[in-house]
């Protein structure tokens, strides 16, 4: 007897083929076999809607809730349709038909079919089985954002503030809820001494009218990501000074006769610019309003270097002006000569002299006469202008150089084309 090989009988064509017949018969056989069983498939994050009264919709009312609401269920079928079925496939839904009144409202969730036709079916209850909403009428308010709620702190001898990314914020949802609000903060802490200017992020918290924390889940904002920069510069103490118009030129005010209420200012500013700053400058005062006498100016603004805060909090000082020592006399004056007159026209002075009273020390006063005085008549901003026309006049004083004119002078003079 021939010994059985193995080896040789797989090796044979016919063989091969036979039990390849055989294995794809079985794996068909297998496959009809399971795909004709049930099996189960559990559908997640299907959204649900929920369905308002026609008279509820119209009557503008809304459903809101803290963000998109899903529910998840079995389904059971064939496996081979089960392979072709998803989320879209069932409706899940919450009936408020019979709401027509704004409030919170739990509502019990059902799902079907959206297709009728598709062959599965609904096996087990909905998750959740209710949910919580609340049918209001839309309401949209904008708020100013508040930053007195940012906390930091900044070194010695510097000063800080912030500025918002943004300044105000829309807020809509639901009217009852926007109506709650009082205030809105943007809120945040930030670490650290600062010496120099920082950006950090805010939150944004919302506050009733008795300061208590407000929900935000049903509120929708139209910005986010607000940022607030903290901007810290150096602190420098500097004085203030006075700025003069028609002084002249060989006055000294010594102490005596200026007082400056405040005489200094706390000032922040840019390095660059803090650095370089010793003084700021009042407003001017014209020395054709000063008579031989005391006076006050009790507002008298500070300018205020670009990009530089006041931090005194006072925007004008006060300023006292002695001159009681000096004298006061009055002047007809006959010499007249014209400045800043085109060399198109011609100028004619029609008045032979002007009275003007001049104040001064009482040394140069006594030693003034009139023939040392001019009267200057300006026609710079004369140009284009043809007739007799008032002009402003000033006043030149040979040999007394801390005298001055007090009050507003003009002459008459007939400007005519060359």
């Amino acid at each position: 007897m021939k010994k059985f090989s193995l080896n040789k009988f797989l090796s044979n064509n016919k063989v091969l083929f036979v039990i390849a017949v055989l294995m794809s018969l079985s794996i068909w056989i297998y496959m009809s076999l399971g795909s004709a069983n049930d099996t189960n498939l559990t559908l997640s994050n299907i959204p649900i809607q929920v369905e308002l009264s026609d008279e509820a919709r119209n009557s503008g009312l809304q459903v809101f809730f803290n963000k998109e609401q899903t529910a998840s269920l079995t389904v059971s079928g064939n496996r081979a349709v089960l392979g072709s079925v998803s989320e879209s496939d069932v409706v899940v839904t919450a009936a408020a038909n019979s709401i027509n009144s704004s409030g919170s409202y739990t509502l019990p969730i059902s799902a079907s079919k959206a297709n009728s036709i598709k062959n599965f079916q609904i096996a087990s209850a909905v998750t959740p089985s209710t949910i919580n909403v609340v049918i209001d009428y839309f309401r949209e308010n904008t708020f100013d954002i508040q930053d007195n709620n940012i906390v930091y702190r900044v070194a010695d001898g510097y000063y800080g503030f912030t500025s918002l990314s943004a300044k105000s914020i829309t807020i809509s949802g639901p009217q009852t809820e926007v109506s709650k609000i009082n205030r809105v903060c943007a809120v945040a802490n930030i670490d650290g001494v600062l010496k120099e200017s920082t950006t950090a992020d805010v939150n944004i918290v919302l506050y009733d009218k008795n300061n208590n924390e407000l929900s935000q889940k049903l509120l929708t904002f139209d910005v986010s990501n607000i940022t607030a920069d903290v901007n810290v510069m150096p602190e420098k103490v500097v004085d203030v000074k006075p700025v003069f118009k028609n002084k002249p030129s060989g006055l000294i005010i010594s102490d005596d006769m200026i007082s400056i209420d405040p005489a200094t200012i706390l000032l922040a500013g840019p390095a660059s610019i803090i650095d370089k700053t010793n003084f700021v400058n009042l407003e001017t005062i014209d020395f054709s309003n000063l008579k031989a006498k005391k006076v006050t100016f009790d507002n008298i603004g500070i300018n205020i270097p670009r990009d530089c805060k006041n931090l005194s909090n006072t925007t004008s000082a006060k300023v006292t002006i002695d001159f009681t020592k000096f004298k006061s006399k009055t002047f007809k004056v006959d010499k007249f000569t014209v400045e800043g007159l085109s060399d198109k026209y011609r100028a004619e002075i029609n008045q032979n002299s002007i009275e003007v009273s001049v104040i001064g020390p009482k040394s140069q006063i006594e030693s003034l006469d009139a023939d040392e005085i001019t009267a200057v008549i300006q026609t710079s901003n004369s140009e284009g202008i043809v007739g007799s026309v008032p002009m402003p006049v000033t006043f030149k004083f040979k040999n007394s150089d801390s005298c001055w004119a007090y009050g507003t002078y003009s002459a008459n003079v007939s400007i005519t084309e060359k």
